[in-house]
C-alpha cells in the first residue's frame, strides 16, 4: 500500500516538474522525464500521449526559432495551437508569439482571418486589459473589419469587469459592422442573452439581420444608452442626412431605426418638437411594427 502510494506521489511529482520544463519551453528536458516515467509504466496512455505532443512540438520550435520572424511563421505556430496541447505548453506558447509579435512593426495591425491578431491571443491568454489595448491600439490605427474588432474589445472589457465600457464597445460594433461579429468568440452573457431573447420574440427579422437589430433592442432592454450628441452638435445636418439616407435606402433597415430612434428620443427629452416626433415616430412604425411596439411599450412604462 505504502509502495502505491510512493509510486503514485512520484509519479505526479515528476510529472508536475514536467509542466515546469514545458512552462520554460525546454521540451528537451521534460521529454526526458516522460521517458524515464515510461520506463516503469510503458503502456501508460496519459504519458504517451504527452511524450508524443511534445515531440511534434519540440521539432516545431526547432524549425520556428531556426527561421527569420515573420508574420507568416508566427501565424503558423498558432495555428497549431489546439485543445489537445499540453496547458503548462500552451501558455509558454502564448507568450512567445505574443512577444514576437510585439517584435514586428505595428503589431497592431496584424491581423489573419478569422482571429488571429495580437489582442486575441491575449484575451486567451487570460490578459485582458492588454487585450482591450492593443484591440483599441487597432481601432485607431484603421483596422478593417471594426464591427468584429469592436466586439473583441467589448469581450476583453466584460472580462477586465468593466461593464459600461464593455457596453459602449458593443453598441459600436453592432452600429458599425453587425455583420463581422464574431459570435463564436467569447462574448459577454449580455450580448448573448440579448439576441437569444430578439430569437425567441414574434417578429419578421431574419436570423442573419438580428445582430443589426441589438442597439434598438438592447436600448428597449435598458442595456445601450443612446448617443445623441451628434444631433445636439448639429440637428440640421443630422436630419438632412438622415432623410436622404431614408430616400435613397442607402442604409440596413435595423440603422435606419436605430437613427430615428435616437432622433425620436432627442426630440422628446431634449429639444420638445411634438410634430417632428410625431412624422419621425410614423416613419419607425412603417419600417417595423414590431419594434415600434416594442418601442411605444417602454414609453408606457417610462411616462407611467
Amino acid at each position: 500500500m505504502q509502495l502505491d502510494l510512493f509510486c503514485d506521489n512520484r509519479r505526479t511529482i515528476r510529472l508536475n516538474d514536467a509542466d515546469e520544463l514545458l512552462r520554460a519551453l525546454r521540451l528537451e528536458d521534460a521529454l526526458a522525464v516522460y521517458a524515464a516515467l515510461l520506463v516503469d509504466e510503458p503502456d501508460d496512455a496519459e504519458l504517451l500521449a504527452l511524450r508524443k505532443q511534445v515531440a511534434v512540438w519540440h521539432e516545431r520550435l526547432s524549425l520556428f526559432h531556426a527561421a527569420v520572424s515573420s508574420v507568416e511563421g508566427i501565424h503558423s505556430l498558432w495555428l497549431n495551437l489546439t485543445p489537445e496541447t499540453p496547458p503548462a505548453l500552451a501558455v509558454s506558447l502564448l507568450q512567445l508569439l505574443v512577444d514576437d509579435l510585439c517584435r514586428l512593426p505595428a503589431p497592431e495591425l496584424i491581423y489573419r482571418p478569422p482571429r488571429f491578431h495580437l489582442g486575441t491571443l491575449l484575451l486567451d491568454a487570460g490578459r485582458c486589459a492588454e487585450a482591450a489595448y492593443w484591440f483599441g491600439r487597432a481601432l485607431d490605427a484603421g483596422i478593417s473589419e471594426r464591427g468584429r474588432f469592436l466586439a473583441w474589445r467589448g469581450a476583453a472589457l466584460t472580462r477586465q469587469g468593466d461593464p459600461n465600457l464593455a457596453k459602449s464597445a458593443y453598441l459600436a460594433a453592432f452600429i458599425e459592422g453587425p455583420q463581422e461579429v464574431d459570435f463564436e468568440s467569447q462574448l459577454s452573457p449580455l450580448i448573448q442573452d440579448l439576441l437569444g431573447s430578439l430569437e425567441n420574440e414574434e417578429h419578421d427579422f431574419s436570423a442573419e439581420a438580428l445582430p443589426a437589430w441589438l442597439p434598438v433592442w438592447g436600448w428597449l432592454q435598458g442595456e445601450f444608452a443612446l448617443p445623441l450628441q451628434d444631433i445636439v452638435t448639429d440637428r440640421a445636418a443630422f436630419v438632412q442626412a438622415l432623410d436622404a439616407a431614408h430616400a435613397a435606402h442607402s442604409q440596413p433597415v435595423a440603422r435606419l431605426w436605430f437613427d430615428d430612434l435616437r432622433y425620436a428620443e432627442y426630440l422628446r427629452t431634449a429639444f420638445r418638437d411634438d410634430r417632428e416626433l410625431v412624422r419621425v415616430r410614423r416613419r419607425m412604425r412603417e419600417q417595423s411594427d414590431f419594434m415600434f411596439e416594442a418601442y411605444m411599450e417602454k414609453m408606457r412604462r417610462t411616462l407611467g
